[in-house]
């Protein structure tokens, strides 16, 4: 496993804002409140106050129930229900879900070799959890699931290739198209090659040009089309970049594939009419993995996938996202397993493949691939936690004793104690922890990783005065300072109250990382507590555009709590 430091990149991540503005941007849509300067601050991923926020997903529902992107169920109507409400509630609920796992892999500020593989473990979850929802909503509206099969949007050129198989479907060349609609042969290439795409007003020209020649058509079912499939594969395009045209693919596939057989599991069993299960059906769309009668149909469609990959990752949908979080990047190659204070940060890294390196991974990986892990922790067993800490020592262990002079495998099984020993109040572990640490130091004095986790580990315990001496002698050893050592001995410092210290260890971090949330927070914390209120407000700011809120609403509370005392009448 080669984790030159070159090759170690911030794992990149988007809050929900971004998502929802390139939808709206690839569906045209042209809408007072999707369009105004509140709406443009949203997209870019800034946050916006809980009533924009709402107004926000209130209109983009509107937007997509009125323009035939999300069917109206006739149910809905009859109970005099609000679809574009009950959309928007639908996907501002995932948008909820998607910045509070986002919010979590800022605060570890992870990094990764490899960015793609692991943002694919999120999306497969995020797959199934529409999957889900999409399921809910056909059977809301009566409608029958596509087969499965991997969809035009999603493979290259999508959009042209959807247009060029509406086209011969009308028996329609392209010369005959361009005369149809008033364009020129060329413009009509640009569209079928996926040069250009065609403009709000074309695609209606295209339906009307089309529909006549199209059985059981009409213009307004195929603009439906073209602006869904259209959105669709301008979407896909996005994606290809950071995890590859094959991985779209697949994922497309699979949320075809999960919708069809989820509608069969449901055939399969005697269910009252939609009239009389419609409740059932409106909390799935709704809440979707996080209704908790949606898990027998989970569990399900985890027996019927072949895959144990995608079983896995069925079953972790069940899961709160951020409890995922750690164990879905790690087996796909995304953060590292170690736990505790900005574990994630790592500068000075292994630029050499040792001995064991992929078996390494590929064992560890392994051991957390257990469905049963998905299973019971999703039903609330008590007992897993504890066995799942008991599988893990041992096998980081054995990799120990098998790979004797590999870093990676010392630093793992320490890190690993060290959690164990913080949650159970074993010093015995923390000790063992700190003994792996140091070794893994020895075998690779200049990498800082192993260094700053024996600080980080006695941190955690709460052993503050002998995580800091640990922590300067790893300035001492190490090269150069490093924002993984300038973060933990900030922390530290924060932590004995030292606040003036550690905010300049703080600042150091934001210079040379930017992006790291938790040493924003960290920072507007010390600036409070030194009485710099403007610097504090500065960088409350800056950790909740990151995603992390909590001094910045904690600041917001204490000037509102202080207007109030001023504004009461004496007593």
């Amino acid at each position: 496993m080669n984790t030159a430091t070159e090759n170690m990149r911030p794992l990149l991540t988007v809050y929900s804002g971004r998502i929802i503005g390139a939808v709206v941007k690839a569906l045209d849509i042209d809408h007072e409140v999707l369009n105004s300067r509140t709406a443009r601050r949203f997209f870019d991923g800034q946050p916006v106050n809980e009533h924009n926020f709402t107004q926000l997903f209130l209109a983009l529902g509107e937007v997509l129930v009125a323009k035939g992107i999300v069917p109206e169920p006739p149910v809905f109507r009859q109970y005099d229900a609000s679809t574009s409400k009950i959309i928007a509630a639908a996907i501002a609920r995932i948008a909820g879900r998607w910045d509070n796992l986002v919010g979590t892999m800022q605060s570890h500020s992870g990094r990764t070799d490899a960015p793609g593989p692991a943002a694919v473990g999120f999306l497969r979850i995020l797959t199934v959890e529409l999957a889900l929802r999409v399921f809910a909503l056909l059977r809301l509206a009566e409608l029958e699931p596509d087969l499965p099969a991997t969809p035009l949007w999603a493979q290259e050129n999508g959009a042209g290739l959807l247009l060029r198989a509406m086209a011969g479907q009308a028996n329609l060349t392209r010369g005959q198209l361009a005369e149809r609609l008033d364009v020129s042969e060329t413009t009509v290439d640009n569209w079928l090659d996926g040069i250009h795409r065609p403009t709000p007003e074309h695609i209606a020209d295209i339906a009307n040009a089309l529909a006549d020649r199209i059985d059981d058509a009409t213009p307004q079912q195929l603009e439906q089309v073209l602006r869904r499939q259209f959105a669709f594969a301008q979407l896909a395009d996005l994606l290809v970049p950071l995890i590859g045209r094959n991985q779209v693919l697949e994922l497309s596939a699979a949320l075809f594939r999960f919708i069809r057989l989820i509608n069969e599991s449901i055939n399969e069993i005697e269910i009252p009419p939609v009239s009389e299960a419609a409740e059932t059906y409106c909390y799935t769309l709704q809440y979707g993995t996080i209704f908790p009668q949606t898990y027998f149909l989970l569990r399900h469609l985890a027996e019927l996938e072949p895959d144990d990959d995608w079983k896995r990752d069925i079953l972790a949908a069940a899961v709160p996202w951020e409890v995922s979080f750690q164990t879905v990047g790690m087996v796909n190659k995304g953060t590292s397993s170690a736990a505790g204070l900005a574990q994630d940060i790592k500068d000075v890294a292994p630029d050499v493949t040792y001995e064991g390196d992929f078996e390494i991974f590929a064992r560890l990986a392994a051991s957390a691939n257990s469905m049963d892990y998905y299973d019971r922790f999703s039903r609330g067993d008590p007992s897993l936690m504890f066995q799942v800490w008991e599988d893990g020592i041992a096998t980081r262990r054995a990799l120990v004793r098998d790979f004797p002079a590999n870093p990676n495998a010392h630093l793992d099984l320490g890190s690993f104690l060290g959690m164990v020993g913080k949650h159970l109040r074993n010093r015995d572990f923390i000790d063992e922890g700190v003994d792996e640490c140091r070794i893994a130091s020895g075998l690779l004095p200049n990498w800082d990783n192993p260094r700053v986790e024996v600080g980080i580990i006695l941190a955690n315990y709460g052993a503050y005065d002998e995580a800091l001496v640990e922590l300067e002698l790893a300035a001492a050893l190490l090269p150069a300072p490093t924002p993984h050592l300038q973060y933990a001995t900030g922390y530290v410092l924060m932590n004995l109250s030292q606040h003036e210290a550690a905010l300049a260890e703080f600042e150091a971090v934001i210079a040379a990382r930017p992006d790291y949330a938790m040493a924003h927070l960290d920072a507007a914390t010390c600036a409070f507590a030194l009485g710099n209120t403007q610097q504090g407000i500065k960088y409350a700011k800056s950790a909740r555009r990151l995603g992390e809120p909590d001094a910045y609403n904690a600041w917001r509370q204490r000037r509102k709590n202080r207007q109030q005392r001023q504004g009461s009448p004496p007593g």
